[in-house]
């Protein structure tokens, strides 16, 4: 057996296949690996064959005062050599892994999966207090995967990044037990090189973690060099934002941080009203036809601006769910924006946003040769959750560069667009391109990756040239790697499990709330300056009291409530035999549902917008994330009815119950002036929460308290609280009302 240690951490390393045997942290004498069945040291993907097999290893192991090194070799059966590195650095309470394949054949290498962690066993009695938190999407948090993950089903594998989708939306994960320690797993690639970060159940009954990455210059005689460390580090088993803590050390110093957090820079009005001025969203409104009276009655309620992203069925060709999408440049112009809507939502002091299907392209309608030649051209075996199956454009063809920049410019100049949105884009798909006739070599990985990036850079540059102002640009999803390019982004899963798209892989644990989402991507990058637009909501009872939950989450963790139309009707308007928009009219067709606007549930989102546009707004939009106090609150047993989603699909006309805080809460810092704690009661009924934060790590000592009470269609009371500067504190929060309490 090889032993690396430094008296900190060790690692155990069979010496007779390089296989990882244990993980032991020595400060706490928690071992976290079972050795009784050896893995796999590595996989090699090759055309149509993945492999650990080998025909001879070998090690050398090298120590100093500074570091000691185990250097491992195997040699494939197919010939290539894959190489490793595991390092334990004097005085650090983790490890550091390399990897490269060197390749002397005619067989061409696809990915290598280096370091395998296998056999990961329960920290906690039984696995009941043990939990994974993974970037998949925004963020997701598994109790006892040992329990609930299953072997090729459930679980985090193939998860790639930059695709946050059906992966991961940052570099790292964390598997730790409350309270007895854990594991923090991390890719340090300030890049953006294809990778797959995973964590799952083995054949064996275990948990699993790996690290797979994609080759970015597949061929012959061509290997694979893995520039970024994986990292390995001890956690005490706090809780998931110790391992975010951990990851946001490293991750904004990355060149997607540089311009530094939104509140330190000098911001012009046009790049402040997303985060100033909005209130709510909308998403899927018709931009075709007449939907002015929706917006006065959104507007009669929630009492600020509302930033709506219009549908697709404003291009020249279709653009819709069923009937197809665009081709080349005449297949978008001339646009049909029902000039009432805008007109409409402009008097109110709105924005509007175009959908676009971003990357998806007709090869039969106008320009269809060119887009051929562009086309994205996936790997056979795709290593992903999602297929893949639309026809995509490979974003760095140079016909695709070209297209993407000349059709917004084109759209601004037109229509004075006051922001963009690119529906199936850079964070929903695959970054590998295997058509090495558009300019990049095949796998592309990294290519790939910074190709829509520079799209991105460009197609703003030229809009905002157009428009004589800034153009914020959002997308379906987000990623670290766009965050300083892109302004806001659209998601749905805070409203899972009445909620459709990312989250799916994990859809039955959601429901059974094995698996819950976090705001995992908020905490680490929030004062950086990406919105999110979540709920998946709408004003209608019918959708159950799960509502109340869903809309006090999204804005307390920094997000906007998102009213959606994509696949179902708009709310009846002046009662059960008023206006409901017709299907015929839409992109996907619906079925009639006859849901009334409920004018209190309006109300209710009402509070929440003015809020952000109001006293919490330095938090809410500005503010940095930070854990959250500790509090005592009950429990309510809600109902949820999801039919806002296809057809085709099992989750349409799903329906459920869910148990949820009766309070939800966040916390935020702002600067160094001040810290904001919120706490929002979804009840009927008034509740009640007491604060001990002499017991809390504040990041400030506060010399003075404000607290501000929120209830629905009502003006804001405010009263100095000074029990809360001696740190023990009790208030009371109004039946669905709202508690701001700052200290500064």
């Amino acid at each position: 057996m090889i032993e690396l240690t430094n008296g900190i951490v060790e690692i155990e390393i069979n010496d007779n296949d390089g296989t990882i045997n244990s993980i032991r942290d020595l400060r706490t004498d928690v071992a976290y690996l079972r050795a009784d069945a050896a893995p796999q040291a590595f996989r090699l993907e090759t055309d149509g064959m993945t492999s650990g097999d080998f025909s001879r290893f070998s090690c050398r192991i090298t120590k100093d005062e500074e570091k000691q090194c185990a250097e491992l070799e195997w040699t494939a059966l197919n010939g290539m050599k894959v190489t490793g590195q595991i390092t334990v650095h004097t005085g650090r309470d983790g490890i550091e892994f390399g990897c490269q394949v060197i390749n002397d054949t005619d067989t061409r290498v696809l990915s290598l999966e280096y370091p395998i962690i296998a056999n990961l066993t329960e920290i906690t009695d039984g696995g009941e207090e043990d939990y994974v938190a993974h970037s998949f999407a925004t963020g997701f948090q598994v109790r006892n995967p040992i329990k609930h993950f299953v072997h090729g089903g459930a679980g985090f594998r193939y998860m790639p990044y930059p695709e946050s989708f059906s992966g991961a939306s940052m570099q790292f994960f964390a598997y730790y037990g409350k309270g007895k320690g854990g594991l923090f797993f991390a890719a340090l690639d300030g890049e953006g090189y294809a990778k797959w970060l995973n964590f799952y159940k083995n054949a064996s009954g275990l948990l699993e973690a790996s690290f797979m990455h994609g080759c970015e210059d597949m061929g012959p005689s061509k290997g694979i060099s893995v520039p970024y460390p994986i990292v390995v580090r001890l956690l005490k088993g706090r809780d998931w934002q110790e391992a975010a803590d951990r990851y946001k050390e490293w991750a904004v110093q990355q060149i997607w941080c540089a311009a530094g957090p939104l509140a330190e820079r000098t911001l012009s009005e046009d790049e402040r009203w997303l985060h100033e001025q909005m209130g709510a969203a909308t998403f899927g409104i018709n931009a075709g036809f007449d939907r002015t009276s929706w917006i006065k009655a959104y507007h009669e309620h929630i009492r600020t601006p509302i930033f709506h992203i219009l549908g697709p069925d404003w291009t020249n060709a279709p653009q819709t769910f069923y009937k197809g999408f665009p081709g080349g440049f005449d297949d978008w112009f001339p646009t049909r924006f029902n000039p009432d809507n805008i007109a409409c939502l402009h008097s109110f002091g709105d924005k509007f946003a175009p959908f676009e299907f971003d990357y998806l392209y007709d090869f039969k309608g106008a320009d269809g040769e060119l887009g051929q030649t562009a086309a994205q051209k996936f790997p056979a075996q795709i290593r992903s959750v999602d297929g893949y199956k639309f026809p995509f454009l490979c974003p760095a063809h140079p016909y695709t560069k070209q297209f993407h920049v000349r059709r917004d410019e084109a759209l601004q100049h037109s229509d004075q667009v006051d922001a963009i949105y690119y529906d199936i884009s850079a964070n929903n798909i695959l970054k590998i391109c295997m058509d090495d006739s558009h300019g990049h070599p095949v796998g592309a990985g990294r290519l790939v990756a910074q190709a829509y990036r520079d799209n991105y850079v460009l197609t703003k540059k030229a809009m905002i040239q157009a428009a004589g102002r800034y153009v914020p640009m959002g997308t379906e999803m987000m990623n670290e790697l766009y965050l300083d390019v892109l302004d806001y982004y659209q998601a749905r899963a805070g409203a899972q499990p009445a909620a459709p798209l990312e989250g799916w892989p994990i859809r039955e644990l959601l429901k059974s709330q094995a698996a819950e989402l976090i705001p995992m991507f908020a905490y680490v990058y929030h004062e950086y300056g990406a919105v999110r637009l979540d709920g998946w909501g709408k004003l209608a009872a019918e959708i159950g009291e799960l509502f109340y939950f869903t809309v006090a989450r999204t804005y307390l963790w920094g997000g906007l409530y998102e009213l959606n139309y994509e696949y179902s009707p708009m709310e009846v308007l002046d009662g059960s035999g008023g206006l409901e928009n017709k299907g015929e009219e839409h992109y996907y067709p619906f079925e009639p549902r006859g849901y009334a606007l409920a004018e209190e549930r309006a109300q209710y989102v009402g509070m929440f917008a003015n809020l952000r546009t109001g006293a919490g707004n330095r938090y809410m939009a500005y503010g940095q994330m930070i854990r959250p106090v500790s509090y005592s609150t009950s429990q309510l047993l809600v109902a949820w009815y999801h039919y806002n989603h296809g057809k085709e699909t099992p989750e349409y006309n799903d329906q459920g119950e869910a148990k949820v805080d009766t309070v939800v809460h966040s916390a935020w810092r702002y600067k160094d002036e001040g810290v904001g704690l919120l706490f929002a009661n979804i009840a009927a009924a008034g509740q009640q929460v007491e604060l001990d934060l002499t017991s809390e790590l504040l990041p400030i000592r506060p010399a003075s308290c404000k607290l501000t009470i929120y209830v629905p269609d009502a003006e804001p009371a405010s009263t100095d609280y000074s029990d809360a500067i001696a740190g023990r504190c009790r208030f009371d929060i109004p039946p669905r009302g709202i508690v701001l309490l700052e200290l500064s």
